[in-house]
């Protein structure tokens, strides 16, 4: 194509210099590039001996000569004009108007936006503004302790009593909450006041759902989940909204603690239990009842209600079913069936929502792709890095959304959620990876 573009111009520029405009019949069966000069005719001029195209204002006034570059030469003015500091790796449309104060081709506005398009440092750096959000996927409850998610707060202040961190655990059916002030994150810790506390009050849960942290990786909690036989799931690195339940609370509980700590937030364990009371205590937006009445199939009564006086019962009501066993696991699965329904309706309206701005997408295996990497580094300025990391490799499918991803030949495979994978379309693909 290079040299057939060439040819073109030099076809051209001999026409030129001869003052003879060749016929169309002669030119029809030629190239796009060869018509596109032909066209420009009147507007090309030879000085010496370079050949020239005569550019023109929006208002028709004539402005700089650009001279017409051969094919072998573009790739040297696009790096002159987009990749060098002087070019400041700037967009296509920036670029463009660059180039053509002083060059023209044909086809110029098309080659110098795919040039930008596959530059690795632009697509490092400035990704394509399209979404690249997955379709939400639906992860529906139907009793409590069937999925326990937990997770860390801090570090906070350090408390006199020692403790500068919180371990928050929350059943994802009920939204039953509990937080745990601990002095530390050790595997340890967290171990111990998981059984201690939460498996022997409330039994053990099918499925502990937790991020990547060290704690929760490390092989004595893992040792823990096999002796118990929880099923341990985790969330892929750098995606939070996996375990979106506890996040969430996370960010409510800080707000409640603040309200009574801004005086002294060293005093913030103090007030923890007394703020969980709360919490349990409200209607959750989710299951329409409270965690107490999906988890104790009863409301718990507040400090203000114990001291109000309430009326005898009456006889009739003395009367009635005074089965309270038989009356709690009726109010039990009364509570529970009308928050499966709100539960499932309120899925259903956040993957609504959330799916207005997804994109379904796919990877197959050998493919380059870029990879979201927003972690830090000590002594690196993360607003001088580049968060588009790669090119790596596709190596295997996991499901529709997960992916096992490699980032050299010797360095072992990860699994990645698809919204921090954006396809490769650089001009440096990796070479190492064969199928």
């Amino acid at each position: 194509m290079a040299q057939m573009a060439d040819k073109d111009i030099a076809a051209i520029f001999i026409a030129k210099e001869n003052e003879t405009r060749p016929e169309w019949s002669k030119i029809s069966d030629g190239s796009g590039s060869l018509k596109t000069l032909w066209r420009m005719w009147d507007r090309i001029h030879i000085l010496k001996g370079m050949m020239y195209r005569q550019n023109f204002s929006d208002d028709g006034q004539p402005k700089q000569m650009q001279l017409i570059i051969p094919a072998q030469y573009k790739s040297h003015i696009l790096q002159y004009f987009h990749d060098l500091p002087s070019g400041g790796h700037l967009g296509a449309e920036k670029t463009l108007s660059r180039v053509r104060n002083s060059f023209y081709w044909p086809r110029m506005k098309k080659e110098v936006e795919e040039y930008c398009k596959h530059c690795d440092a632009c697509s490092s750096r400035k990704p394509s503004r399209s979404s690249n959000r997955a379709p939400m996927r639906q992860y529906n409850l139907g009793e409590p302790m069937e999925r326990v998610t937990v997770d860390i707060l801090g570090p906070l202040p350090s408390t006199t009593k020692g403790n500068k961190y919180i371990l928050v655990l929350c059943d994802s059916f009920t939204k039953w909450t509990e937080a745990f002030a601990i002095p530390d994150q050790e595997a340890s810790t967290i171990t111990k006041v998981f059984v201690n506390e939460f498996i022997c009050r409330f039994g053990t849960p099918l499925q502990l759902h937790s991020d990547q942290g060290r704690s929760f990786e490390a092989k004595l909690f893992q040792d823990m989940c096999k002796l118990f036989r929880i099923h341990k799931t985790r969330t892929t690195s750098q995606r939070p909204q996996a375990n979106g339940t506890v996040e969430r609370f996370n960010r409510t509980l800080a707000s409640m603690l603040s309200a009574y700590c801004k005086n002294n937030q060293r005093e913030w364990d103090s007030y923890l239990p007394q703020v969980m009371m709360a919490y349990r205590s409200a209607v959750h937006s989710s299951t329409n009842a409270t965690p107490n009445m999906m988890m104790l199939g009863r409301n718990i009564m507040m400090p203000l209600e114990a001291i109000i006086p309430r009326p005898p019962l009456s006889d009739d009501n003395q009367n009635q079913d005074t089965d309270y066993l038989s009356a709690l696991q009726k109010q039990l699965a009364t509570t529970h069936e009308m928050a499966r329904k709100h539960l499932k309706k309120n899925s259903d309206y956040q993957k609504k929502y959330y799916d207005t701005k997804a994109t379904r997408r796919d990877f197959e295996e050998g493919q380059p792709v870029w990879l979201y990497d927003a972690s830090k580094k000590v002594g690196v300025c993360s607003k001088l890095t580049c968060k588009w990391k790669g090119p790596y490799v596709i190596t295997k499918k996991i499901d529709d959304i997960t992916f096992l991803v490699k980032r050299s030949r010797t360095q072992q495979g990860k699994i990645y959620h698809i919204d921090r994978l954006l396809p490769y379309k650089g001009r440096n693909p990796p070479t190492w990876f064969r199928k």
